[in-house]
């Protein structure tokens, strides 16, 4: 098992550069090296880890596109404050795709659909809240979750907002004049939660 786990971290490096190397391009060049490998190396471990006994190594490859797809967008998102259309949509699409072929693409669909439409409910209800590749995003991350059950949908759709409001608050206190904070991140980062504790559960 533990050979297993050590695996999928050096598997989740490689996977973290490819990552890095993707969010350079659209860049233009300035994400460090070094976060997106070691936040993809323990992800893909933890995934891994939890998968230990699963017969279907097909569900292993999809969480590693998925956390390549999500640490990809986030750094973008960090250094770039913008969340492509080229990455965005495809991975909707993708999302909804594998819920087909399982048989579950009502519910990635729904759940995907549900969540940008909140998201753009509030873009255009309340500008500057949210952006219109949040939306975007959501369309993804709403899917992905809604894969996992209502109960992991809920949960990833209430803590991203948690977690960017906590990360703006720390921000706040350590400096007067605080940058926006992009929100790709977080939607990202609870997902990627909702779905490790529905699978846990």
């Amino acid at each position: 098992m533990w050979w297993l786990i050590v695996v999928g971290a050096v598997l989740g490096a490689g996977v973290g550069r490819c990552a890095r190397e993707v969010a350079d391009r659209f860049v233009g060049g300035g994400v460090r090296r070094g976060w997106c490998e070691a936040v993809c190396a323990v992800g893909v471990a933890a995934t891994v880890w939890i998968g230990v006994g699963e017969p279907e190594p097909w569900r292993l490859l999809c969480a590693i596109a998925f956390w390549w797809w999500c640490v990809t967008l986030g750094a973008t998102d960090l250094c770039a404050r913008r969340l492509p259309n080229a990455l965005t949509l495809p991975g909707f699409l993708a999302i909804v795709g594998i819920g087909t072929v399982t048989g579950e693409a009502s519910a990635a669909f729904v759940g995907g659909i549900l969540l940008a439409a909140a998201y753009l409910a509030l873009h255009l209800g309340v500008p500057g809240s949210f952006g219109a590749g949040d939306v975007k995003l959501a369309l993804g991350v709403g899917a992905a979750a809604g894969l996992a059950g209502g109960g992991a949908w809920v949960f990833a759709a209430v803590l991203a907002p948690a977690l960017t409001g906590a990360v703006g608050c720390v921000v706040l206190a350590a400096r007067r004049n605080a940058p926006t904070l992009p929100h790709g991140p977080a939607m990202c980062a609870a997902t990627m939660v909702a779905l490790f504790a529905a699978h846990i559960t």
